[in-house]
C-alpha cells in the first residue's frame, strides 16, 4: 500500500470519487466541509479522518470515532464488508461493493487549497484489524445550542435524548467516548505507527480496477466520419480512371 505525501485533499479524493462513485456523488461536499473544519485547526486529532468511497455515496469520519464499537462511524465503517468468523471471530472479510480507503492527515491550507497526507488503505485487512482492537463506548458528551455540555452514560442518554433535546434544543457537537481514554490514544498511536512503517511513498495516481473503456464522445465520432469520409473521397477517382484505360473509342 502506499503513502501519498502534501496533496491536494479535495482534488486528489475528488478524483477518486468520479471514477469509483457512481451514484451520490454529492455526498463528498459533506466531506469536503469536514476537511475544511480540520484544515483551520489541525490540533493532531481532529484532522485525522478515514474516509471511504463507494459506487453508491462516500463516508468520512474522525477516526477516533471509528474505533469506537456501537457509533455510527464503526457500523457504517464496517458497513460494506460481512465479517465470517471460523477459528476467530474476525478471520474472513467478504467485501461485495468496489471500496476504496484512505486514512486522510490534515495539515492545513496552502494557497488556497487543503493540503496534507493521504494513506492507502486495505479495506477488509483495515475492517479485520479494527474489529480486534476497537473499544466500546461507554459514555457520549453532548454540547447543545443553549450551550449545556452534558457527559452520560450512553445507555442514560439514550432513555433521555428526547427531553434532553426539548430542554437545551439542538446538538452542536457530539462525542462518543471509551471507558478509558488512555487505551483509546494508545490503539491509536500503534495503529499510526504501523501504517506509517508499512506504506511506502508514492506520486497520487488513481487507480481503479475493472473500469469499462469510456465511449468516444459525439465531438469524437463526427471527427472519425468525417476523416473517413474524405478517405473514401480521395479513392473515387483512381479508381474511375483504372475502370476507363481498357476502353476503345
Amino acid at each position: 500500500m502506499r503513502k501519498y505525501e502534501n496533496v491536494d485533499i479535495v482534488a486528489a479524493l475528488g478524483a477518486i470519487v468520479e471514477l469509483n462513485t457512481a451514484n451520490y456523488k454529492s455526498d463528498f461536499k459533506y466531506d469536503i466541509d469536514m476537511f475544511k473544519v480540520a484544515a483551520r485547526n489541525p490540533d493532531g486529532e481532529n484532522n485525522r479522518l478515514l474516509w471511504l468511497s463507494r459506487p453508491s455515496g462516500t463516508y468520512c469520519f474522525p477516526e477516533r470515532d471509528v474505533y469506537i464499537k456501537d457509533t455510527a462511524a464503526f457500523n457504517y465503517w464496517n458497513g460494506s464488508a460481512t465479517i465470517l468468523g471460523k477459528d476467530t471471530p474476525f478471520d474472513k472479510v467478504i467485501v461485495n461493493d468496489r471500496v476504496l480507503t484512505y486514512a486522510v492527515d490534515i495539515k492545513g491550507v496552502e494557497n488556497g487549497r487543503i493540503k496534507g497526507n493521504l494513506y492507502e488503505l486495505d479495506y477488509p485487512d483495515h475492517v479485520r484489524q479494527l474489529n480486534r482492537v476497537a473499544l466500546p463506548k461507554d459514555t457520549v458528551t453532548v454540547k447543545y445550542v443553549d450551550g449545556t455540555t452534558l457527559t452520560l452514560p450512553h445507555k442514560e442518554y439514550d432513555a433521555k435524548r428526547e427531553r434532553l433535546f426539548h430542554q437545551h434544543g439542538e446538538i452542536t457537537d457530539f462525542k462518543a467516548n471509551p471507558a478509558n481514554p488512555d487505551a483509546l490514544r494508545i490503539v491509536l498511536k500503534v495503529e499510526r505507527e504501523q501504517r506509517e512503517k508499512n506504506l511506502q511513498p508514492a506520486v497520487f495516481k488513481v487507480r481503479v480496477q475493472n473500469q469499462k473503456p469510456r465511449k468516444p464522445s459525439i465531438k469524437q465520432q463526427i471527427a472519425v466520419g468525417k476523416q473517413k469520409l474524405t478517405r473514401d473521397r480521395a479513392t473515387v477517382p483512381v479508381t474511375a480512371a483504372a475502370k476507363s484505360t481498357g476502353l476503345e473509342v
